[in-house]
Parts: C-alpha cells; structure tokens; sequence
C-alpha cells in the first residue's frame, strides 16, 4: 500500500528533531533506522516546511514523496467529494498565512454545515500553522486546532484527511483562497453561501484595552486611525515615506497609531522616528494576534497594506483602506464590505501585475529584499486619502446598522455578533 499526498513529503530521521508551531514543539525523539520503520517514527510534513527549514541539507534526514505501508494499516481515506462524512474524525491539513485563515473561515463553515445537514456532525481537526494565535477560536464547527507537522501514527487516528496543502500552489488573479478552498472542500451549490468572514474580539482583552484608546481620543480630540506599512513578505511592503505623506494629509482628524510584533515594531519605530512622523507605536500592548484584533475593535479607521491586519479589519467590519501590489484586491477583500482597495497602476519592465508572488519577492528590483516593491512607489497618496474620506462619509450615511457600530454601543467590549451562532 503506497501513500501521497500533494505538497507533502514523508520524513524520517536517524537524529532527533523538533519543530516549532506558533509556540507548539513537535518533538521527533526516536530517530529511526531505514528500512525497518513504523509509522510513530515518520513525520508528515509540507514541501513548504521542507524547503524553509532546509531540510534537504540536514545530514540524516530523508524525505519521500511517497511511502508503502503493509495492507494492514489502517490509513485514513484522503477526501475527494464522495466519502461520508457524518460523524466521522476529519483532519484538515492546511497552510496558511493568518490574513488567509480569516478569508477562509466561511468556507470552513459551509463545509461543517454541509456535512450537518446530512444527519451526525463530524468531528474536524484543523492541522495549520497558526495555534496559540488561530483567529477564531471555540467556534462550533471545529473541535481541535492543531500543528500541521504530526507523525504518520497521528495521521492513522483520523478517518478522512482532507489536503488544502494545494490550494497554496494555486494563488489566481481571478480566485480567492476561499474559492480554492470551496472546491477543494467539495462544497455544494446548496451549501456555498456568500457570507463573510467575521470574528469576535476577546471581551476581556478588550475591556484592558479601551480606556487607553477612549483617553487617547480625549486627549487628542480626534478619531484613532490605524496604520500599517509592514508585510511579513518584503515585497508586500510599503516605503514609510508614503505612509507619512497619508497620515500628514489626516493629521487634522485621525491621531494615527501603529501596533506590529515586537521586531517589526522595531524597525517601524526607527522608520517613525526618522520622518519625525506624528504616529503612536502601541505595539507594547500586543503580545499575540488575539491581542491585535481586540485593539484593531477599538480604532475607527484602518490604513494597511495587504497582510492580515486587513483581514481582521474586515471580518470585524471596521472601516479601512487597503493598498494593494503584487495581488488583486477582487480575490483578497471583495468578501469585506467595509474595505476599499487602493490598487497601484504600477506596470513594470518583467511585471504585468498583480504577479501574485507569495514568497520570492519582486522580479522588477532583482527580487532584492532590500528593494522596495515599485508597485507601492506607484501609489498616490491622494487616492488613499480620498478613499478613507469616502469610506467614512458613507458609513455615516448608512441607514442599516452594521457590525462597526453595533459593536461600539456595547460597554463590555464584546461584539453583538458571535461565532457562536453561525451555524
């Protein structure tokens, strides 16, 4: 019996190795000696992980594409559209950027609702990459989030894998990852409702936060905006300089603050510091991404560029302004009614744009990670303004109420929307 799966490769070591998922160790302590191998002794890893940790270096170390098992094993079945699904133990293996878990959350959701409606509830497993800081986190339709590195014996607990690991290789200009991830998923016409993603700030995170943001406004006289210029990708970042000619341009209105992980806070800090920009660093108050989205539920307006700072504007409903490079904002933000893209009209000397690279950076500067993307050079800053300006104006005009404010007539800090009634 031979097993594949695409975007995976099998690992086995003769040293003991150990992984880190988002503060969760995958220890691989019982180094194994080819060919005599059982399954508690292979680890199931993405191609991705692979290459990022430069496993094919490592002496040691084999990685297959494939494995044969006896006939006795009990793998589980990999998902194709056909299987029963009711009250079945399902393992969905992903990987994900966190912007990308959020813009996906519905698909998730459909799928879970989908397999309901035929009679027992499944019990689904998330295999992903992002645990301590997953974005939604006790909503119904998942029962375990997980890491997304996990030995064969693991594996062999499930009855069905579900492999999303291709749906990375497939970035469009003209597909979101939650259409990807709806095809894959096999989800019916029935099922595959136009809702978006939502989420549901942490109560008490919030409550610690809000008398900073309602002192900062008072103090200031005006409305908090939040800023970000920083993508964890090099290419998908924008020159500081923009930012401070946008925030100038708002100044009058919108005290601008800023609030990113401990290294990129770092350098934004420095970036801040050599503009004389007039924007507040808060990002001593985020120590995880549960942190961000309860600070992001207590701004008024959101600047970024395309990374999850975005999603999670969106999925709360907040008003923002997203600018966009290297991809299409039609696949990345048309699920979010608050959001207005800024697209650059940039067109290069090797990019036709969007180019939709993920990883390798930017083929017009050499892919050089110093370089900054021309496609943000490309941006006017008027534009950004104007759009934030016509973002506001009608949200103000809006006769229907919608989540941005029904969630700041709460006092307790919890929105009066839930993932806890989706289903």
């Amino acid at each position: 019996m031979n097993l594949s799966m695409p975007g995976i490769h099998f690992l086995v070591s003769s040293r003991p190795l150990e992984f880190d998922t988002d503060g969760y160790a995958t220890r691989y302590s019982i180094p194994a000696k080819l060919p005599n191998v059982d399954s508690s002794q292979v680890l199931v890893i993405t191609q991705i992980h692979s290459h990022q940790f430069g496993l094919h270096e490592m002496p040691g170390i084999s990685l297959f594409d494939e494995i044969a098992f006896p006939d006795a094993v009990n793998l589980p079945t990999l998902y194709d559209g056909t299987q029963t699904l009711q009250g079945k133990k399902i393992l969905i293996l992903m990987l994900n950027g966190w912007g990308d878990m959020i813009l996906i959350q519905p698909a998730l959701r459909n799928f879970f609702n989908m397999i309901c409606a035929g009679g027992t509830p499944p019990h689904i497993t998330v295999a992903c990459n992002w645990i301590s800081n997953f974005p939604y986190p006790s909503v119904p339709y998942i029962q375990d989030v997980r890491p997304n590195i996990l030995t064969l014996s693991e594996y062999c607990s499930y009855d069905i894998v579900v492999n999303l690991i291709p749906a990375h290789f497939q970035r469009s200009a003209e597909r979101s990852m939650r259409d990807l991830y709806s095809d894959l998923l096999h989800i019916t016409e029935d099922f595959n409702r136009n809702d978006p993603p939502f989420l549901t700030p942490h109560a008490k995170k919030v409550q610690k936060l809000r008398p900073l943001f309602d002192q900062l406004r008072d103090e200031t006289g005006k409305r908090i905006l939040c800023v970000n210029w920083k993508s964890r990708f090099h290419h998908k970042c924008a020159p500081p300089e923009l930012f401070h000619d946008i925030v100038t341009r708002l100044y009058d209105a919108y005290q601008p603050v800023v609030f990113k992980d401990e290294e990129t806070s770092r350098i934004m800090q420095e970036e801040i510091r050599a503009l004389n920009a007039p924007v507040i660093n808060l990002s001593s108050l985020i120590y995880d991404y549960h942190d961000t989205i309860a600070a992001l539920s207590l701004v008024d307006a959101v600047i970024s560029v395309d990374t999850g700072i975005v999603h999670a504007t969106g999925a709360l409903g907040i008003p923002g302004v997203a600018l966009f490079g290297p991809f299409p904002p039609e696949t990345h933000v048309s699920d979010y009614t608050s959001i207005l893209p800024v697209r650059s009209s940039y067109m290069g000397k090797t990019c036709l744009g969007p180019c939709c690279e993920t990883h390798k950076g930017c083929a017009d500067v050499n892919y050089s990670p110093e370089a900054v993307s021309p496609c943000f050079e490309a941006i006017d800053p008027y534009d950004v303004v104007n759009a934030l300006e016509k973002l506001t104006d009608d949200a103000h005009h809006k006769t229907s109420i919608s989540p941005f404010y029904i969630r700041h007539e709460k006092t307790s800090g919890e929105a009066a929307y839930g993932c806890e009634n989706c289903v």
